[in-house]
């Protein structure tokens, strides 16, 4: 009996040191901020025995003490870890410095090392060290193909920006804005920087086509701040205040005295060309000097003698300049955030205000925004999240370009300092109203001496409608999503997404109604009101598993789309004093609105393969319907094909001491385009109004084209990733080539029709182009570290297919294998010395009237012919640098932008040099005119009549290379200060940041950042800010 208990309780004793010894092993694998990592390996060593992790980063295993298990996830270093007496193993993953941290890409995330196609991206730490105001300051100068030009010296305006080059004639060639999983359809500058977490650009149709017809031309892909699990509360707080200046000079601008000189000579020069003697003419330009004028600034009748000089002092020189734009504009912006989480649930709560002047006096926008965010695990099986934003601004701004009555800038560049702000008395002092107070002059003062009727921009007055008129603009932007995502399986699940955006843009002008252009009406006040409510439902059903050294991903998507606009405008004249509203006005003047609705569906799949996390392949197909299409035509389908290997994985660069990494890529795909070309152009449209005998009048509206169809972008992609010499230099090279055919277009159709176009297809063009990115990490050490990184890009735009022979537009014409920016204008073939006058080419014809290949010049503008000129608005190169430096508690950062081999017509200039054929301001370069026979110089005589030497030509076309500083910081950061820590500041950092605070460039006098046609427009330009900062965290 012992014996048999002693055999027993060896028995026992055996069992249960085995069941100890291979027990299961479980636990979760997480990364640094404790998030769950799916689909991570979980390997025994040495063993065959794996398992991956699920959704949550749950895993078990079957496992002995004393096992190594080896943890692994792709961007992340792996961990090993020895099998103890504990049975419950958690693991926190850090990222691979060498591949980066994950990326947000189409509908998930992923690494670098796994993404095949052309994806970039702006961590938080740039973000954070930049503290750019807006999206786009972020974005500028910091990924490569990415061009973006802003829209002046108005804050809180939407600026242009174009991935990859111009991918549309007349259809959108902007970028889909993704905000958190939907597309935005709001102003981008209305995102709070401070509420970002990152921002991924996707330019090739390997990374965009899932987002379907919306993404033809690349996606931004903004991700907001997110609590972090397992952490306490934390408020952050952050102030900034400067100051905003132009960063850069307008064009020099003549004074009063030189204008009044030369316009005399204009005028003598125009009597000489009437056949009066030089005496004869001298005397009459002294006696006529103001008769066109309508203002005498000097007081007394000739103030300019027969020999062309003053004998008067001007009453007044007026700076129309100083007076309009606003050189110490204000700036301010302060945000809380809070932000922490349980083991279950994260959480997100950020409100921020912006207040900023523009350059244009009385110009303010102000910005209110917050957002909340919650995601949180409901157990094993749902997860789900809500985050909601709003965003509140208002804007006083006035017209940038167009008419002169509401443009500041054009004002500058028109009115001579000839003319007076306010109404002048005989002896120029200051005219005033009965209350003492200064009356604005609005140039309708006739039969006075000194004030009279102004000759351009009668019944206005540019600084006066700053104050006597109203203009307010409120944009308001409620945005909410929510998801949840439910686990069927460990290797399958399913994701649920719903958002809205509403988007309200409300606008109000009041115009005089005892000054301007609306007194004659006693006052105009217009109102409109534009409402953007759009939904977008998501239905994901994802899978992933591994096999041994296989991974293999799938996802299933469905997306309905729905958009709708409404706009209602009105208008009313005839105001009481003191009354502005609208339902004040004693005589409405119209009522304008319409509604649109559109809807757009896709289903896609995509499917994601690699073995050993060395060769990848991916590849997705979509099924778009639009509702901008007829129904036979409604249907695209589209699709994207990308495929990459690792070198640096293969054994024969295992020991490379040179090559950390090495990747080639190559991807292909089709994206359709619907955006920009209304909302049903295949339909004949109507209008009303026209009534006969008390019937309701019908006209039906232009021709249409029932089989217009989508436009279609096929994008190639090829690129080669490195990582060399421990960390030293990484950098990337790519090749893109896209081609848009089926482009969306109003061509041109016979008089004879009974209309002018008619929307249609009708060719194709394509952008190619080659990416390069450099960075280094120059210094690692405890105390110092120094990374610098480099970008540029090269654009090359060619059409080629057209439906006809050519196309005129503006200063371009459009031909295959042309650019759609090759400017195509008369030549100026400078100044004949003989006479004075400008000169242009033109062809030589033979007797059938075919040019001879020959030309000669002629001095009539409308003989000139027009020639491609070899130059381009395009610039051939575009980049940019930043560099960060931390040494101890001090950090310094630099941002640049370039762009090199573009031009600009510069019409703001041209206007400059009109040579008085009209009372208009002039600039001091009119000095250099030509005056006497035998005079060598490109500045024609002046003359007072009309005349076209500063008409479109190549005379005022430039190069257009600039350098910009975009932005410098300086900071100094104190962490672990007990004095700080005693009253609750876990650390600080105060800092000074410099933005556009130089600018380098070949032609001065306009902002060098223009508009991709390449023409000049009258508007403010970019501000130069100056700031301090502070943030803390409690």
């Amino acid at each position: 009996m012992k014996k048999h208990l002693k055999l027993f309780s060896l028995f026992f004793l055996a069992t249960s040191i085995i069941a100890f010894a291979q027990g299961t092993v479980s636990g979760t694998v997480s990364n640094a901020d404790g998030t769950p990592l799916p689909g991570a390996t979980v390997v025994v060593q040495g063993t065959s025995s794996g398992v991956t992790t699920d959704f949550d980063g749950n895993y078990s295993i079957n496992a002995s003490s004393g096992d190594v298990l080896s943890f692994s996830y792709v961007g992340y270093q792996t961990v090993q870890l020895t099998v103890g007496s504990s049975m419950t193993v958690n693991v926190t993953l850090s990222t691979d410095s060498a591949l980066e941290e994950v990326i947000v890409t189409a509908y998930g995330t992923q690494t670098k090392q796994s993404v095949v196609g052309s994806v970039a991206s702006i961590g938080s730490e740039i973000l954070e060290s930049s503290k750019s105001t807006s999206v786009t300051q972020a974005l500028q100068g910091s990924v490569p193909g990415v061009n973006i030009i802003s829209s002046g010296g108005i804050p809180g305006s939407n600026p242009t920006i174009r991935i990859r080059g111009i991918g549309s004639i007349n259809a959108s060639a902007s970028p889909l804005i993704v905000v958190d999983n939907a597309p935005y359809a709001g102003n981008l500058n209305a995102l709070s920087q401070d509420q970002i977490e990152s921002i991924s650009v996707l330019k090739d149709a390997s990374a965009t086509a899932l987002y379907g017809a919306a993404a033809a031309n690349g996606v931004i892909i903004i991700t907001t701040k997110s609590g972090k699990l397992n952490s306490e509360a934390k408020i952050s707080v952050s102030i900034k205040k400067g100051v905003a200046s132009e960063a850069v000079d307008t064009h020099e601008l003549m004074g009063i005295n030189d204008w009044s000189e030369l316009y005399w000579e204009a005028k003598r020069n125009n009597y000489l060309e009437n056949g009066l003697s030089s005496a004869a003419a001298a005397a009459a330009a002294t006696a006529n000097f103001g008769s066109s004028m309508g203002y005498n600034a000097y007081g007394i009748d000739n103030p300019v003698g027969t020999d062309g000089k003053l004998t008067a002092s001007p009453l007044w020189d007026t700076d129309w300049k100083g007076a309009l734009m606003d050189n110490e504009a204000s700036f301010d912006e302060i945000g809380i955030n809070l932000s922490g989480g349980s083991k279950n649930t994260s959480y997100f709560f950020s409100t921020n205000y912006l207040g900023e002047d523009g350059n244009v006096t009385t110009t303010r926008f102000e910005r209110f925004s917050s957002r909340i965010k919650i995601d949180s695990k409901v157990n094993d099986i749902i997860s789900a999240g809500v985050n909601v934003g709003y965003t509140r601004s208002t804007t006083n701004t006035p017209t940038q370009s167009g008419s002169g009555y509401s443009s500041t800038v054009q004002w500058i560049y028109n009115v001579p300092n000839f003319f007076p702000i306010y109404r002048r008395n005989p002896d120029g002092s200051f005219l005033t109203d009965a209350n003492g107070n200064r009356q604005f002059d609005y140039g309708a003062n006739s039969g006075i001496l000194v004030n009279g009727v102004r000759p351009v921009f009668e019944d206005e007055n540019a600084y006066g409608s700053l104050f006597l008129y109203d203009i307010y603009n409120l944009r308001t932007d409620f945005n909410a999503s929510l998801y949840a995502s439910i686990n069927i399986l460990d290797n399958l699940s399913f994701t649920s997404r719903f958002a809205y955006q509403s988007y309200m843009f409300d606008s109000y002008q009041y115009i005089d109604r005892d000054n301007g252009y609306a007194s004659s009406v006693n006052g105009r006040t217009t109102q409109g009101r534009d409402l953007t409510m759009q939904t977008n439902a998501q239905q994901q059903l994802s899978y992933f598993d591994s096999f041994g050294d296989h991974n293999l991903s799938a996802d299933v998507i469905y997306v309905a789309n729905n958009y709708n606009f409404d706009d209602l405008g009105a208008s009313g004249e005839g105001f009481l004093p003191g009354v502005k509203i609208l339902n004040g006005a004693t005589t409405p003047s119209s009522v304008s609105g319409y509604t649109v609705d559109q809807r757009y569906t896709n289903i896609l799949g995509r499917v994601k393969y690699n073995f050993d996390e060395t060769y990848y392949i991916e590849g997705s197909v979509s099924q778009g319907l639009s509702s901008k299409f007829a129904k036979s035509v409604r249907e695209g389908t589209f699709f994207s094909v990308g495929a990459s290997w690792i070198i640096s994985n293969e054994s024969f660069l295992a020991d490379s001491d040179v090559v950390d990494f090495l990747k080639l890529k190559a991807s292909y795909g089709e994206v359709g385009n619907d955006r920009g070309i209304g909302s049903f152009p295949y339909i004949t449209l109507f209008s009303t109004g026209w009534n006969q005998l008390g019937t309701t009048g019908v006209i039906a509206g232009g021709l249409n084209d029932p089989f217009l169809t989508w436009e279609t972008t096929a994008t190639s992609n090829y690129g080669v990733e490195f990582g060399l010499f421990g960390g030293k230099l990484d950098g990337s090279v790519e090749y893109y080539e896209r081609e848009s055919v089926d482009l969306i277009y109003d061509k041109p159709v016979p008089i004879s029709t009974g209309n002018s176009s008619v929307k249609t297809n009708v060719g194709a063009l394509k952008n190619y182009g080659i990416e390069v990115v450099l960075s280094s990490q120059i210094v690692k050490t405890d105390d110092l570290s120094i990374n610098a990184a480099v970008n540029f890009s090269t654009e090359n735009n060619e059409i080629t297919e057209l439906t006809q022979e050519e196309f005129i537009s503006g200063t371009k014409k459009w031909m295959v294998g042309r650019s759609l920016y090759d400017f195509f204008i008369r030549e100026w073939a400078g100044v004949d010395s003989a006479d004075g006058y400008g000169m242009w080419y033109k062809d030589i014809l033979d007797a059938d009237g075919n040019p001879t290949g020959q030309r000669e010049t002629t001095k009539e503008y409308s003989e000139a012919d027009r020639y491609y000129m070899e130059k381009t608005s395009i610039p051939e190169l575009i980049g940019g640098f930043n560099a960060q430096i931390q040494y101890k508690e001090f950090d310094f950062s630099v941002l640049m932008n370039f762009a090199l081999g573009g031009y600009v017509y510069d019409s703001s200039y041209a206007s400059l040099m009109a040579g008085y054929k009209n009372i208009r301001q002039q600039s001091p370069h009119l000095k250099d005119r030509w005056q006497n026979p035998g005079d060598v110089t490109d500045v024609p005589v002046l003359l007072e009549n009309s005349n076209d030497f500063n008409a479109t030509s190549s005379r005022f076309l430039y190069e257009n290379d600039y350098l910009r500083v975009k932005g410098l910081t300086l900071g100094y950061t104190i962490n672990n200060s007990p004095a700080l820590s005693s009253i609750g500041i876990d650390n600080m950092r105060v800092y000074a940041q410099a933005t556009n605070p130089f600018t380098f460039h070949k032609h001065f006098g306009i902002d060098p950042e223009q508009n991709l046609s390449g023409t000049t427009s009258s508007r403010s330009y970019q501000l130069k800010t100056f700031t301090v900062g502070l943030n803390i965290e409690l």
